[in-house]
């Protein structure tokens, strides 16, 4: 009966097997056949910059004629459809991707602008965090506005990392209301209050300029008065050079 037993063991392996194979060949079968039953889109935006909505999503994928619903699952390129949206000047990021129930999720990330640029070109667009330039479209955004001298081919590089240093910070983030860059390539703030010019050379050591001018503004100021002074230098090291009207 030995001989029986492990007869027996076998057959039911292999007809275990047997099922196995069938029922992932029948459910690779159906999985190629479902049709994509609906969409959903989810926009992270954090800092509410309303640079790219739900609706902008679906025209997007409209335009570019990939829109999802209603199509067989095996012809939804997901890696396409990431690589339209993120050409958009408006997406950082952009993840798709297939549930079980025959839905694709879209889920997208705006690109965060952190400087409003109006340069002596006429050229009116905004830096992002990222050190790339983005179109300003119907978009309104109160950010810091720099003007002048702006070169839009190295704005971004030059200037990013001051727009999320000032963007962090919440005292500069209101008082300062422009950044002109002057022939020079120097720039010069103007804050929303006081009437003087900050002259602050160029980007690098900016926290410690910044904390400079801070001080300044607490103890020399706030004492002297906010007009008594014309222009407030940050550019020597280790200094505040306040000159008098």
């Amino acid at each position: 009966m030995k001989w029986f037993k492990t007869f027996l063991k076998v057959a039911i392996l292999l007809g275990a097997a047997a099922y196995f194979i069938f029922a992932l060949t029948t459910i690779n079968q159906s999985s190629e056949e479902q049709v994509c039953t609906g969409l959903i889109i989810i926009v992270n935006d954090p800092d509410s910059t309303n640079f790219i909505n739900e609706n902008e999503v679906r025209e997007l994928l409209v335009s570019h004629k990939m829109f999802p619903e209603r199509k067989a699952l095996k012809d939804v390129d997901l890696s396409q459809l990431e690589n339209v949206l993120t050409a958009s000047p408006y997406i950082d990021e952009a993840l798709c991707y297939k549930s079980t129930d025959g839905r694709v999720t879209i889920q997208v990330s705006p690109r965060i602008p952190v400087l409003h640029v109006i340069n002596n070109a006429g050229e009116d667009f905004y830096i992002d965090h990222r050190g790339g330039t983005m179109p300003r479209g119907h978009h309104q955004i109160d950010l810091i506005v720099m003007t002048g001298n702006v070169n839009r081919k190295t704005a971004g590089s030059l200037y990013a990392p001051m727009g999320v240093t000032l963007g962090q910070d919440e005292f500069w983030n209101n008082q300062i209301q422009e950044i002109h860059v002057n022939n020079a390539g120097e720039l010069e703030i103007t804050p929303r209050v006081g009437d003087h010019t900050i002259l602050l050379g160029d980007t690098s050591n900016l926290q410690d300029k910044l904390s400079r001018m801070r001080i300044f503004y607490t103890e020399g100021l706030n004492k002297a008065g906010w007009n008594k002074y014309k222009t407030i230098n940050l550019k020597f090291s280790n200094q505040v050079v306040a000159t008098k009207r």
